[in-house]
């Protein structure tokens, strides 16, 4: 049996711990067809913790993790954890300028990285491209990086037999020369106020910037998130999130609280996710973002799949499209959530017990770790019940952001409710009512609109899988929309089409000037960047409205 007091409550390596003791031969993670039990995966993250005292690492010291979603990334994490350390979870979609930011300003000291993207995704390449020096070094060479002179190793785990960096092989020789004692030492001194992640939020017009995230806000809210959504033993908790988001790593905390099984992917793929979930029987699906629902519901395999054990699935979007997400899949309850990184990922959550009509056009109540305000975002004066303004969080929430103490200060006011920059309302029932972002609206001739209302609209569409709405420059009416559409397999659309469709329906300065048909999205961790959509956006192809509502008259009486 492991000794839980050799870490204190509120801790990730207590976690690990407990779970083990409690239950010692339940499943605790499930990755690419391989299981493990709860016992299993603790022995192997202490092993791994070993391997990181053997390299000296201090408590607090920074240690990245630059991975795509595989077996290692998870142990590590929880082994950095254990040994007081904080994981700095690294986005693998960083290139060029991003990567070598965040590598040196988080002040990496170690960087464990894999090989198990190759071909496709080459993360040694990408680094030595960005860090010259790292295509000379070989391990057991002192490292000097110009760029990151705190960086003093890099492991590549699943590398070829080739590789000059240090490698999976020489980490085990290490944990192999630390005793068990030693170890437990360092595992009871870590306290819960500690940085367990260091995770970048993703920006939009600047460079992203590093939430600090506490042990004990990590282990809270995944709590909460148990709690509201009764997690039990029998759960199987599906979750094809990367393992650099708070949606990840809140799911796999919370099963660990109820010793439930955490089944995640490598990276999502909507046919080999309907049959996992088949395979496994999950019981909660937790894709969050709705380009992954709509490509499983969209896949030719879900009518063909037994997902009769699902009984909730999560997922945030316009209102209209969460109601098609529920009737796709009506055994499983439809929940909504509210939350940034910043806010300890997740601050608010549908309750199962909400009728379907709140569950889609709210987000729920705070969760039991978190207080929500409504505020004017000039004023910060708070508003009444039922008026719009900027949501505010306090409670269990990050703390701080890494080295940018002004930027921490405009986040946090010093009475400490954190400044989100979302709009949205609480409704006569205390349910908070999302409304996008507050800088996402639109000033259209004069009119403010909100991007997600247009948007909430145009999915309504039999055709439209997905649409993303964003404001350009308009020589008459100061701003109009230009709407990014994805259309559902197999389906074909002009843009007249999709303005006539609107005809009659929606406000006409509301109406799309401009449709750009996409196929793929812009994306960062699991949301879409529309920043990037701007950029790609040229002024061509103005539709003109009246036009074609002229050749629509029925749909426009």
């Amino acid at each position: 049996m492991h000794q839980t007091s050799r870490a204190a409550p509120s801790t990730v390596g207590h976690s690990i711990l407990d779970a083990a003791d409690r239950w010692p031969e339940r499943t605790a993670f499930i990755l690419a067809g391989r299981s493990v039990t709860y016992a299993e995966f603790a022995r192997q993250t202490e092993t791994a913790a070993r391997g990181l005292l053997a390299l000296g690492i201090k408590p607090g010291e920074h240690v990245g993790v630059l991975m795509p979603n595989c077996w290692d990334y998870a142990v590590l994490v929880g082994a950095i954890n254990m040994v007081g350390a904080a994981a700095v979870v690294l986005n693998a979609r960083y290139r060029g300028e991003d990567l070598r930011f965040v590598i040196a300003h988080a002040d990496i000291t170690v960087l464990f990285t894999a090989g198990i993207g190759r071909p496709h995704l080459d993360l040694r390449a990408l680094l030595c491209a960005e860090f010259p020096e790292l295509a000379r070094w070989h391990d057991g060479e002192p490292l000097a990086i110009a760029a990151a002179p705190k960086l003093r190793a890099v492991f590549h785990f699943q590398a070829p037999e080739e590789e000059t960096w240090a490698t999976e092989r020489v980490f085990a020789a290490g944990a192999a020369t630390v005793s068990a004692d030693i170890l437990a030492g360092r595992i009871a001194a870590v306290r819960p106020e500690e940085t367990a992640l260091v995770i970048f939020s993703s920006g939009t017009t600047a460079q992203p910037k590093a939430c600090l995230i506490s042990h004990r806000t990590l282990n809270d809210v995944a709590g909460a998130v148990a709690e509201r959504l009764g997690l039990v033993q029998d759960d199987v908790f599906w979750d094809p999130l990367p393992f650099y988001h708070m949606s990840s790593h809140l799911p796999l905390n919370a099963c660990r609280k109820v010793g439930a099984a955490y089944l995640c992917q490598t990276h999502f793929d909507a046919g080999e996710a309907l049959r996992e979930m088949e395979a496994w029987g999950a019981t909660i699906c937790y894709p969050a973002f709705p380009t992954l629902t709509a490509a499983m519901i969209d896949h030719p395999d879900f009518a063909h799949r037994d997902l009769s054990r699902l009984r909730l699935m999560l997922n945030i979007g316009a209102p209209e499209l969460l109601r098609k997400f529920a009737a796709a899949l009506p055994r499983a309850t439809q929940i909504a959530c509210f939350g940034l990184t910043e806010g300890g990922g997740i601050s608010v959550m549908s309750s199962p017990e909400e009728t379907l009509e709140q569950r889609v056009t709210r987000v729920g109540r705070p969760l039991a770790v978190h207080a929500v305000r409504i505020v004017d975002p000039d004023t910060l004066a708070e508003v009444p019940a039922g008026t719009r303004g900027e949501i505010l969080i306090r409670g269990s929430i990050f703390s701080g952001y890494y080295k940018e103490a002004e930027q921490t200060d405009k986040a946090l006011g010093a009475d400490g409710w954190l400044r989100t920059g979302d709009a949205g309302w609480l409704d006569p029932d205390g349910l908070l009512v999302y409304a996008g972002r507050i800088k996402d609206m639109l000033k259209i001739g004069g009119e403010n609109v909100a991007a997600v209302e247009i948007e909430s609209f145009l999915v309504k569409h039999p055709k439209v899988k997905m649409t993303q709405v964003v404001a350009v420059a308009d020589d008459r009416l100061v701003e109009v929309a230009a709407a990014f559409v994805e259309l559902k397999s197999g389906e074909t659309m002009t843009a007249d089409e999709l303005i006539a469709y609107c005809a009659g329906r929606i406000a006409s300065y509301k109406i799309p000037r401009y449709v750009r048909f996409v196929t793929e999205w812009p994306m960062s961790a699991t949301k879409i960047q529309k920043f990037k959509l701007l950029e790609s956006f040229t002024p061509t192809g103005k539709i003109d409205v009246a036009s074609v509502l002229r050749r629509q008259p029925e749909a426009s009486k």
